[in-house]
């Protein structure tokens, strides 16, 4: 295991082919350096890589049959439904094959929230916060979808949010 990705580099003859998730920007260097030395950006890896304590700012998704990277800054809200877990955004909904409780980790505390087993919120685009019976809270979001706060939930969202 390397501590630092420049040792890995030094090795410039090796070259070898192999298949990892790459949890990294589109425009990140080290990608363009992992493919020099022949590791392919594959979505069904069973391995990953991803920056150390920088959170991501981007995750693949998939609309219509083509891969895009969603921008995190434009999801407004993530739901497993079953086995699929769908990122909202202002335009589109993109399929994800992460886990959403290995989206919990990866995203920005600041801006993210999980409300429910099902359901991780961007705080960012709460419209408006109604209290609702039960311990249970219901959000407008800025697309003008509603989603709830699950009484599992909700006294972490108090908290969050100083109620």
């Amino acid at each position: 295991m390397y501590d630092d990705i420049e040792e890995l580099f030094k090795l410039k003859n090796v070259r070898c082919n192999m298949k990892l998730k790459l949890m990294l920007d589109p425009d990140d260097p080290i990608r363009s350096e992992l493919q020099k030395l022949g590791i392919e950006d594959d979505v069904n890896a069973e391995y990953q890589i991803i920056r150390k304590n920088s959170g991501v700012r981007y995750i693949q998704g998939k609309l219509k049959e083509q891969q895009f990277f969603v921008d995190v800054k434009d999801i407004i809200f993530i739901e497993s439904l079953g086995h699929d877990v769908v990122i909202h955004t202002k335009g589109d909904s993109y399929n994800s094959r992460e886990r959403l409780r290995y989206l919990e980790t990866v995203l920005d505390t600041d801006t993210f929230l999980r409300i429910s087993n099902s359901t991780i919120i961007n705080k960012k685009h709460i419209r408006r916060i109604e209290a609702s019976v039960f311990q249970k809270f219901v959000l407008h979001m800025s697309d003008g979808t509603k989603t709830e706060v699950t009484r599992s939930y909700y006294y972490n969202f108090k908290d969050v949010f100083g109620i």
